[in-house]
């Protein structure tokens, strides 16, 4: 099992994908945004123009990454997930959607969704906005294929694949809550930091 992180300013016993948005909720695909990096999840227990007065970070493990199980988001996808894929959608993936992971999955969540497969051909028709519906979809199929995570670099895409990483978990029932604690959290020059902890119990 692998060892990652998720911050957030509530206190719940399980992961859900019922509270996914448009826009930056899906930037990375549909799932549970997790992280290597500690600091990371305390800056996110406060997201962005939301008042809060509890930060919790949620200790988790989920199963290990294999080269068939992960996406890469930066990275040219996999020969075996694209033969898995194309066999689920009886149809060849475009050249063009095989540079990236990320363009992988958006070709999936814009094909999934009634896009014609013509209009899908090159990566600058690829590389546009995605609904959730398609996110969804996208995410679906990527998990019948056996792909469980979507991975991305923390921090500067150079530092991929060497740095601490972040995932998208597609199934929120692959997540398993070790840990919970109520942390502290002041700001250091441009980050936020725990400057305490307290180990919680959700529900109480």
């Amino acid at each position: 099992m692998q060892t990652f992180y998720h911050g957030s300013p509530f206190l719940f016993e399980s992961f859900s994908l019922d509270s996914l948005s448009e826009g930056s909720g899906i930037k990375f695909g549909a799932g549970i945004y997790l992280t290597e990096s500690y600091d990371t999840a305390v800056r996110y227990s406060a997201p962005r123009k939301m008042e809060t007065v509890h930060h919790y970070v949620y200790t988790l493990e989920v199963p290990d990454k294999t080269e068939l199980n992960c996406l890469p988001y930066p990275s040219p996808v996999q020969a075996g997930i694209v033969a898995k894929v194309e066999q689920m959608l009886q149809e060849s993936v475009p050249d063009a959607a095989k540079l990236q992971g990320k363009l992988f999955r958006k070709y999936l969540a814009k094909r999934l969704t009634g896009t014609p497969k013509e209009r899908l051909a090159t990566e600058k028709q690829i590389d546009t906005k995605t609904t959730l519906e398609g996110e969804l979809k996208a995410s679906g199929l990527l998990l019948e294929s056996g792909v469980l995570f979507i991975e991305w670099p923390q921090g500067s895409w150079s530092s991929y694949p060497d740095g601490l990483k972040n995932i998208a978990v597609l199934d929120p029932a692959l997540i398993k809550i070790v840990k919970i604690e109520e942390v502290e959290r002041v700001k250091k020059g441009s980050a936020y930091i725990a400057a305490s902890r307290r180990k919680v119990i959700p529900g109480v």
